[in-house]
């Protein structure tokens, strides 16, 4: 999918994500204690560093733009922004050593990644002006 130069390094984020979801789905998937705690300890990791630090510049540039909106892109600004919120909860968690939401961790980080390229980033590209659009950009 083509997408404005202002959204490509997120959308190049989002492709990580989804590897990182497949991998918790398949990993949950297997039973397999010990590759369930060696999965979450990874994630755990890398969560401030990757996962979170992309989170707040989602919330920092696209998100702050869409709470002042209305209509179906600030609804699903609050439902993503939201569901940012599950995942840092989750992943402190993991932190905690309780390995139990790996699989939920997985299914919310695909769909809500493909909820962004599918939903989110088309009415970005639409409705931000170029200013908008640039802030994105220079928070990546």
């Amino acid at each position: 999918m083509k997408r404005q130069q202002e959204l490509i390094s997120l959308s190049q984020e989002h492709h990580q994500s989804l590897r990182l979801a497949k991998q918790c789905l398949d990993t949950a998937a297997t039973g397999d204690e010990a590759k369930c705690k060696a999965l979450c300890e990874h994630i755990v990791s890398i969560f401030d560093e990757e996962w979170d630090r992309h989170f707040l510049n989602e919330e920092k540039s696209i998100f702050n733009i869409t709470a002042t909106l209305s209509g179906k892109i600030h609804e699903l600004g609050k439902q993503l922004v939201d569901e940012h919120d599950r995942m840092r909860a989750m992943a402190a968690k993991m932190h905690q050593g309780d390995c139990g939401k790996l699989a939920e961790f997985g299914a919310l980080l695909k769909d809500h990644t493909r909820l962004e390229e599918r939903e989110l980033f088309p009415l970005v590209e639409e409705q931000f002006s170029d200013e908008q659009l640039q802030l994105i950009q220079e928070s990546t």
